[in-house]
């Protein structure tokens, strides 16, 4: 059953908890919902508890537009969360700006937060939307015109189930995982309130992502650090995150663009009980 957990803006995020056992964290990607992790929740339960938790404005949560969408701002309401819900012992485990979250987050929980996964970590933004540009160039050409000061509300505005499918399309390996029942899901959220300013905020914070990486170091429990091998991150951008963890490697799923929870569920859920 999916509840409500109220957030200091005055809205609510959405979430929902599945299985039994020890918890487990799960953050989605950015243009996502908690459906997302669905997948990867349903290999897992037997043995876990998972939370999959929405994150602020995504999905069927309500935006605010008044709200400042960066880095902090997300990184307080999974802090809340885990402090309201009395979570122990607990792994996070997240995609793309989810991936950034857990780290974040651990950082602030340093004595709840046991170990950490980060798939396809979205912390290398020099621009506004660089990474989701990198998926193909009608995502570059789509991106570029939603940056505009002027007219990029408009640009904004005019998503539709096709605009968002070529856009998606340039973050799988194969895109027949991208099922039309989970676009419609996706394209369910488009015309919410607010939607047009929180797609462009959480984008135009994007220095606060990218500055995230300044707390990597201060993380000293496990961290699991992994990349499909036709992720939106390049070799540079892969090899940066790797080092400032210390880590002497990072694992590769492959076949797997940006969405792993979706392209590789199996292979995201044996790297969380590995």
């Amino acid at each position: 059953m999916i509840k409500k957990f109220n957030i200091k803006d005055n809205t609510f995020i959405r979430y929902e908890v599945i299985g039994k056992g020890p918890p487990i964290l799960l953050l989605h990607t950015i243009r996502n919902r908690l459906e997302y992790s669905y997948k990867v929740s349903d290999l897992l339960k037997k043995k876990y508890t998972l939370y999959l938790l929405e994150l602020p404005g995504f999905g069927d949560s309500p935006i605010n537009i008044n709200t400042k969408y960066d880095q902090e701002f997300f990184t307080n309401c999974v802090v809340d969360f885990i402090k309201e819900n009395k979570l122990k012992n607990l792994i996070i485990a997240g995609e793309s700006i989810g991936a950034v979250l857990s780290a974040t987050t651990a950082v602030k929980l340093p004595k709840i937060v046991n170990k950490i996964f980060l798939f396809n970590p979205y912390d290398y933004d020099n621009y506004f939307g660089e990474g989701i540009s990198r998926a193909n160039l009608f995502a570059k050409f789509i991106l570029f015109n939603i940056s505009l000061p002027v007219v990029g509300s408009f640009f904004s505005s005019l998503e539709n189930k096709v605009i968002l499918k070529n856009i998606l399309r340039g973050g799988f390996f194969d895109i027949k995982c991208l099922s039309n029942e989970y676009l419609n899901l996706l394209c369910s959220s488009i015309k919410k309130n607010g939607y047009t300013y929180h797609f462009r905020n959480v984008l135009k914070n994007y220095k606060s992502w990218t500055e995230a990486k300044k707390l990597y170091n201060k993380i000293k429990i496990p961290v699991g650090l992994v990349y499909g091998d036709n992720d939106w991150a390049n070799e540079n951008n892969k090899n940066d995150t790797k080092d400032i963890f210390g880590l002497a490697s990072y694992n590769i799923i492959k076949d797997c663009g940006h969405f792993s929870f979706l392209e590789k569920p199996k292979e995201v859920s044996k790297i969380l009980i590995s």
